[in-house]
């Protein structure tokens, strides 16, 4: 009594059709994983993008109190532009080698090292021009 002898050629379409389904399978399964390494690296991107917009705030904000900030753009444009020269006429004219031997001397030291400590203000080195030549008597023309 057989009650099933399948045909060979019933085997080979069914071998064929499993060893489809398989291939399919794994291409399928490597669809996903490239979908899935995609999606992971926008969401990356996404977070690291987030990251960089807090910031990008941080500086906007830093630079609205700055451009709200009282600067008087001629005192910065004069420490700029005028300092170093005013720094060097100063530093040239109230050197206290100039004042040795004399009652000057110790008061050329004291504006000198004030002089150097401030030689990027210009607004303090007017004042201290004005101190040199009260102080120290020296000529500035």
């Amino acid at each position: 009594m057989i009650l099933f002898q399948p045909n060979l050629e019933e085997t080979d379409v069914v071998e064929a059709t499993v060893s489809t389904v398989d291939t399919s399978i794994s291409i399928f399964l490597w669809i996903a994983i490239i979908e899935l390494l995609i999606i992971l690296f926008l969401i990356w991107k996404l977070a690291k993008a987030a990251n960089g917009s807090q910031r990008s705030d941080a500086i906007k904000q830093n630079l609205k109190n700055a451009k709200d900030s009282k600067v008087n753009m001629g005192d910065l444009m004069d420490s700029i532009n005028g300092a170093r020269d005013l720094y060097k006429e100063l530093s040239r004219k109230c050197h206290p080698d100039l004042f040795i031997n004399t009652d000057k001397q110790l008061i050329a030291q004291d504006l000198f090292q004030e002089i150097s400590k401030n030689k990027r203000d210009y607004k303090k080195l007017t004042e201290l021009k004005e101190r040199a030549v009260l102080d120290l008597k020296v000529n500035f023309k």
